[in-house]
Order: C-alpha cells, then sequence, then structure tokens
C-alpha cells in the first residue's frame, strides 16, 4: 500500500492546460465552448493587497474560490487518465480524492511508478508515503493489512492530535456542546469496520469525559419528525439562562434558533489585511487648479461620495452641490476628482463632523459652510499646523479600482502637532460629556 499526494495542488495548477481540458470537454458533450472564455476570466483576474501592492496570480488557482476544487478536479482526472494508460505499471488498486491517492502495487515498482507521474507535468510533483507496520493513513482513515491480506481500517489521528475538544463547561448552547460527541459518534461509525468499532466508541466515551462533555444515546433507528412550517432562522448571542429560553419559545411557533458566541477571538485580535482608503468613511479634499478646494465628510465610502460630486457636475446640480457651482462660475478651472485626498478615516460622527471643521480652516476652500462651530481656543493649534499639511492622495486608477497609495509619515513636529490637537478634542469630548 503506497499513497501519492501532489505537492501544493491547487497553487500549482496550469491554468492554460485547465481551459484546454475544459474547452475539449464542452466539444465533446456539445457544449458552447463559451463557457471556457469565462472560466478564463475567472482563473486569471485573480490578485491580492498586501501592504498596498497589488499582486496579480499569474498560475494557479485561488485556494477559496469556488471555482478551484472543480477546476482541480477536471484536471486530475485528465491527468490520471493519462498516467494510467502510458504508464508501463498498472496498479492493483487506485483510488483518488482532490490531490491524495490510495494505490496497491508491488514494492519493487513503486519508485518507477514515482517517477512516470513526476514525468508527466513539471509543475504537477507528487510525493509518497510507504505502509508502516502494516498499516497507511489516507484522509482520516487508517487502513489496515491483515495477515490473511484482508484489509481492514479504523480512524486515523495524527501523533500531535491531543484530544481537546470543547470543554462542556464553556459559555455555549447545549445543543453545540452536544454536537462535539455526536460528530465523534458518527464518524466512529462511518469509518470503522466491525473489527475496530468498539475499541474506538470506548475512545470516544473517554475522550467526552475527559473534556466534561455528555455521552450522546446511539438511536439505532431514526424518528420520524413531525411536519414543521418553513420560517427565517432567528439568530441570537447565547447567554445562558435567557436566550435558551427565548429558543424554546420560538421553537413552538416553528422558529428554528441558532445561536453564537458573544465575542470571538477574531474579534480581539487586530486585522492584517489592508485598508483600501476610498472604501472608508470619513473626510476628503478635492482640489481645483485654482489653488481653492472642497473639504466634505462621508459615512458612507469616500469613493461613492466623489462619484456623487462628478454626477451633480454632469448634470449642472449647482444648487445642491458646492463642486457643481464652482465649475460653473469658472468653466475653466478643473476638479481633480481623479486625485482625491483622503484626510481622515472614521466612521463615528461627531469625530468625523470636528474633523471636518478643523480641515476647512486648514484649506483654502470654497465650500458654502464652515461645517461644525469650533471654539475659538482651537484657533492657534490649528494655524500652527496649518502650513505642513500631509494626506494621502488617490491615484487615477482610485476612482475605478479604490486603490490608494500608503499613507507618507508626519515629519516630527507635524506630529507633535496633532498630538497636542488630539488631546485638546479628548478635552473637548470631557466637557461635553
Amino acid at each position: 500500500m503506497v499513497s501519492f499526494d501532489v505537492q501544493s495542488l491547487f497553487t500549482c495548477l496550469p491554468v492554460e492546460d485547465c481551459i484546454s481540458i475544459v474547452t475539449r470537454r464542452l466539444e465533446e458533450n456539445n457544449m458552447p465552448v463559451e463557457y471556457a472564455v469565462l472560466l478564463r476570466h475567472c482563473l486569471t483576474s485573480g490578485y491580492l493587497l498586501w501592504k498596498e501592492e497589488f499582486y496579480k496570480q499569474v498560475d494557479g488557482v485561488a485556494m477559496g474560490s469556488p471555482v478551484s476544487p472543480i477546476i482541480a478536479d477536471i484536471f486530475m482526472e485528465d491527468f490520471e487518465e493519462k498516467a494510467l494508460l502510458t504508464s508501463p505499471i498498472k496498479p492493483r488498486f487506485y483510488k483518488r480524492y482532490v490531490d491524495d491517492t490510495f494505490t496497491i502495487l508491488p514494492l519493487d515498482k513503486v519508485t518507477a511508478f514515482l517517477d512516470h507521474l513526476n514525468s508527466l507535468n513539471s509543475k504537477i510533483q507528487f510525493t509518497m508515503e510507504l505502509e508502516a507496520n502494516n498499516s497507511l493513513a489516507f484522509l482520516d482513515v487508517l487502513v489496515i493489512r491483515n495477515p490473511d491480506n484482508t484489509l481492514s481500517h479504523t480512524v486515523y489521528r495524527k501523533k500531535t492530535h491531543t484530544d481537546r475538544y470543547l470543554n462542556g463547561d464553556s459559555h455555549h448552547h447545549p445543543s453545540q456542546l452536544a454536537t462535539v460527541g455526536k460528530s465523534l459518534l458518527q464518524r466512529a461509525r462511518g469509518i470503522c469496520d466491525s473489527k475496530h468499532l468498539a475499541a474506538e466508541l470506548q475512545h470516544v466515551k473517554q475522550v467526552l469525559h475527559d473534556n466534561k462533555l455528555r455521552v450522546p444515546r446511539l438511536r439505532h433507528s431514526e424518528r420520524v419528525k413531525p411536519a414543521t412550517v418553513e420560517r427565517v432562522p432567528a439568530v441570537l448571542p447565547y447567554v445562558r439562562g435567557v436566550t435558551d429560553k427565548i429558543g424554546y419559545i420560538l421553537k413552538r411557533a416553528s422558529i428554528k434558533t441558532y445561536f453564537k458566541p458573544p465575542k470571538k477571538i477574531s474579534q480581539f485580535l487586530p486585522s492584517v489585511k489592508c485598508n483600501i482608503p476610498l472604501q472608508d468613511a470619513g473626510v476628503y479634499k478635492l482640489d481645483c487648479e485654482c489653488g481653492l478646494s472642497y473639504i466634505g465628510q462621508t459615512k458612507r465610502s469616500i469613493k461613492t461620495r466623489v462619484k456623487e460630486h462628478i454626477a451633480d457636475v454632469k448634470n449642472r446640480r449647482s444648487g445642491k452641490s458646492a463642486v457643481c457651482e464652482h465649475v460653473q462660475d469658472r468653466p475653466r478651472h478643473y476638479i481633480r476628482f481623479d486625485r482625491p485626498q483622503i484626510l481622515a478615516k472614521e466612521h463615528r460622527f461627531l469625530p468625523r463632523m470636528i474633523r471636518e471643521a478643523i480641515e476647512i480652516k486648514k484649506h483654502p476652500n470654497f465650500n458654502r459652510e464652515d461645517g461644525w462651530v469650533l471654539p475659538s481656543a482651537w484657533d492657534p493649534i490649528i494655524n500652527k499646523i496649518k502650513s505642513q499639511p500631509k494626506h494621502t492622495t488617490a491615484r487615477l486608477h482610485d476612482t475605478v479600482s479604490s486603490y490608494c497609495k500608503p499613507p507618507k509619515r508626519f515629519s516630527r513636529r507635524v506630529y507633535d502637532a496633532w498630538k497636542t490637537l488630539s488631546w485638546t478634542v479628548c478635552s473637548f469630548f470631557t466637557l461635553i460629556l
């Protein structure tokens, strides 16, 4: 027994070969070959954003994409068909699941068969694992060769497996705790043969006991469930003694209830994804070639607000837009819609309004209003930093793709000024609250 595994299947798939295989299959089944054109668009348009830089995937398919497992399986079907047809060595048994195969062939021919697989495509390379102690792990199944050359099977666990599951003392709904035991028992009955089932069930019971979980009852027959009316399910944060009672009441009304923990670990960890400034709410600036600017704020994405300004100018809605009014009064002036400047990213209403008012005071502008009324005590601080603004300017590409250049760092002098301003804002909030 031997297992052959493809190294990094999804990221190493040859896209052009995959498209050729799909095109041939479409022609053989009298289906429109235009599907292959759509497939090419899906497979060659992948990109990612890392540290404010875009990267395009030139080969392979994206892991997590709905089309990736389908394309990978189609490619592997064609690959193994050619491999088995052209191989001088014919395995006695060959089965594959995605990128992992279970094969039976003579021991002295294993290396030759591996070399044959690796010679078919330079991008698709296999590794192999031979049976040890008359057993071989395939997925989560441990296949055992008996003395009479018959095969038996049981659950496979890695040596690093700790048997630690959701603890029974955890603040989760009882149905979620019960799912752990049910899934372990179902896996045992689905994988183990009669020879190993009793030992696996005993192991599961011990694991559930160690994790303070109840052992569910084994039902030999499925009960007929009463007919229920399909309704929109309810999702509630689980609070022991409260939402479980609400769920019981909703159940009597044929409303299924899903319980979720109030907090997740992901909420306590910082996000490593790059933020795209034009997709955030905040304060922005549109420059005119005359030297004046328009300062605005929005609770939606800045990209959406800039598009609305462009529409106002096209439709000549001067009564609604100060930007349109400025363009109409000065026909030769050009608003740089292609280079919006993100002055601040802020979703909260009051800080956003205050920041807009500060920016209006800092920059020469053609705004109709001064925004939020600021105390006169703020003027010295605003005037101090007025001469050294540094902001992120969006590229021409941003209006379409929402990509923005990484923000430039402030100088030490400007940083100290902003630090003083932040302290003043905090003091202001303390007074009004």
